[in-house]
């Protein structure tokens, strides 16, 4: 063998001396994933701050001891079964919590509290009871808490239905409390049942069939009245119809003869404007032909009086009987043959001179003004 096998195996001799040597005199702690670890030394006594998970190496001398608690939900039991759960406390096989109730009635409630630890209390916990909390803190006050709130309900209704769900959320909400101030955190706590005697359950049987055939009563006596609600309702419903096609009706009708009302004074309005503005614009037409009358008379009497005054003037006399020998000319113009001039005529006088002279009517003598 030479040198280097020689080192070479004393190196590997060496290791395994420093191995055994360390695991004879170094301690080795594991707290697992879902665990928190309490710490205690022979010089600072328990630390006050809880180990997180880790493998941790103790040395002799300076360290006692790390104890592990678990921070995953548990489960606290009491019941009859114990077939079914395990880490039962001896002595316990049979551990549901018998109680009397108000009535009084025997009861024997069956139950279980899910719960877990709170890792800020942990150190708290082993400072009080070590790892002893469910008999010393859960059980205690689990008892107390159900036997506050059972005691005071009738045996009846603690036994199922409502009253049951009653009694389980009035006991939880009496047992979070108490148990948190004690580090100890409630998930969940249900009871599993409520075993009364058999022949105060047979009492209970009976009466739960009278209860029933009293609901069942209740209930078709309320589907009748149902019944005869909807009818009354529909009737209603049928007599509000009408009154309200009634009135819609007669508001119809009153809008009715309200339009042909409103249509007539429109019409009636309408033919007034049109008699007025008829009777105005006849009005109008008539002063207009009065005063055309009236103009047309004055033109005329001015016409007359200038006529008759142009007769006044000097030597109008000889101007008329020109006017009337022409006239008379005209009378005699369609006359056959020659008329003498000394033949009397009725008409005429002895000469045509003196015919026309006759005929004229003396003018009276020319003042100087005319009217």
């Amino acid at each position: 063998m030479n040198s280097g096998e020689k080192l070479a195996i004393g190196a590997v001799v060496t290791v395994l001396l420093l191995l055994v040597g360390g695991w004879v005199l170094f301690d080795i702690s594991t707290v697992e994933g879902n665990q928190v670890g309490v710490k205690e030394t022979w010089g600072e006594g328990v630390i006050e701050e809880p180990f997180p998970s880790k493998t941790y190496i103790l040395f002799p001398g300076f360290t006692q001891e790390i104890y592990t608690y678990p921070i995953s939900t548990q489960t606290y039991v009491m019941n009859d079964t114990p077939s079914s759960i395990e880490n039962i406390a001896e002595g316990r096989e049979k551990d549901a919590y018998q109680i009397q109730s108000v009535d009084p009635q025997d009861m024997k409630v069956s139950m279980n509290l899910m719960y877990h630890l709170d890792p800020n209390m942990i150190v708290a916990i082993h400072k009080e009871v070590r790892t002893d909390w469910e008999e010393r803190i859960i059980r205690p006050l689990l008892l107390r808490k159900v036997k506050d709130s059972a005691t005071t309900y009738k045996a009846i209704n603690a036994y199922s239905g409502a009253g049951l769900v009653s009694l389980q959320a009035e006991i939880q909400s009496a047992l979070t409390p108490a148990l948190a101030a004690r580090g100890i955190v409630v998930e969940n706590f249900a009871i599993e049942g409520i075993e009364l005697d058999g022949a105060y359950i047979g009492e209970i049987k009976e009466r739960l069939v009278q209860v029933q055939a009293e609901l069942r009563a209740k209930q078709e006596e309320q589907t009748n009245l149902a019944k005869a609600d909807a009818a009354k309702s529909a009737a209603l419903a049928d007599k509000f119809k009408a009154i309200v096609q009634a009135e819609r009706d007669k508001e119809v009708g009153i809008l009715s003869a309200e339009k042909s009302a409103r249509v007539m004074i429109v019409d009636a309005e309408a033919k007034k404007e049109r008699e007025v503005l008829a009777a105005e614009a006849e009005k109008e037409a008539s002063v207009l032909r009065a005063d055309a009358i009236v103009a047309i008379g004055e033109a005329e009497a001015t016409a007359k009086k200038l006529a008759l005054g142009a007769w006044a003037v000097p030597g109008a006399e000889h101007f008329v009987k020109i006017e009337v020998a022409n006239a008379l000319s005209r009378a005699f113009q369609n006359i056959k043959g020659y008329i003498p001039e000394d033949m009397n005529i009725s008409v005429l006088t002895d000469t045509f001179a003196n015919s026309v002279d006759s005929v004229m009517v003396e003018m009276p003598a020319n003042n100087g003004s005319s009217d």
